[in-house]
């Protein structure tokens, strides 16, 4: 049965906050500044199939060579629908998301190699997955608007993918990494730092004052976590709730 299901169903699945809601932010953000059309569902949907294809390829990759053909069928078919979509949501669209395909060539390419040396759960390969999923939030923009900039907007994806981040440093802090001092020391650091960007986008005016409660969240629990008696549902369902915190803030602007 094992092999019958191998690659088809991701078992990242703390990972699945990490995958929707910057797209929920992004189109959030979005609407704001334009209307929203059928081009942004398979979007998302070409976002979804695409990481389906990227969890497959990682297992393939790593894989010993007689084991790979196991991971094909769900490499083959999600890398197909995957491309279908794209190629709708291109034709719905238009070509200007072809603006980003090589800068998301580059961090599938760099991710996939970091798999094919079995570091595909490395800070570096973290880093990169968050980037390229937080990086939904500058695809949906308008950015030829009036406006380009919308200081408010670069604002909530700069903290968004700070948060994000700051998740792939908490986590290996908690479990992998638990019983390296310095790892926790690291993230600890990092949230303070993701707390005082927070306090100067909100000293700008480009975030509204609530963003601030969230952040000394963010820092408490990097503080509060390793101390703590922990369990990874613990740990993810911390997580899911600080990201719909997040997605609510977004809400609100």
């Amino acid at each position: 049965m094992a092999g019958l299901t191998a690659g088809w169903v991701p078992k990242q699945h703390g990972a699945w906050a990490m995958i929707l809601v910057p797209y929920l932010a992004g189109l959030v953000m979005a609407r704001d500044a334009r209307p929203l059309g059928p081009g942004d569902l398979t979007l998302g949907l070409t976002w979804l199939l695409g990481y389906f294809a990227y969890n497959a390829a990682t297992l393939t990759l790593k894989a010993p060579a007689q084991r790979r053909t196991r991971y094909t069928p769900a490499l083959v078919v999600y890398a197909v629908a995957a491309g279908v979509s794209g190629l709708v949501t291109l034709a719905l669209t238009g070509p200007v998301l072809l603006w980003w395909a090589p800068a998301y060539a580059v961090l599938v390419t760099w991710a996939l190699y970091l798999a094919a040396s079995r570091r595909e759960r490395s800070l570096q390969s973290g880093v990169l997955t968050v980037v390229a999923s937080c990086g939904l939030m500058a695809v949906l923009q308008p950015w030829g608007a009036d406006d380009p900039t919308r200081w408010r907007d670069v604002a909530m994806m700069v903290v968004l993918t700070a948060y994000f981040v700051g998740t792939v440093l908490h986590v290996k802090a908690l479990i992998r990494e638990r019983n390296e001092p310095a790892s926790a020391v690291r993230s600890q650091a990092y949230h303070a730092g993701v707390a005082l960007v927070t306090v100067a986008a909100v000293g700008a005016g480009w975030l509204g004052w609530w963003w601030l409660t969230w952040a000394a969240a963010l820092a408490a629990r990097s503080f509060w976590m390793p101390r703590a008696p922990r369990r990874p549902a613990q740990i993810g369902v911390m997580e899911i709730l600080l990201s719909a915190w997040a997605l609510t803030l977004v809400l609100l602007g």
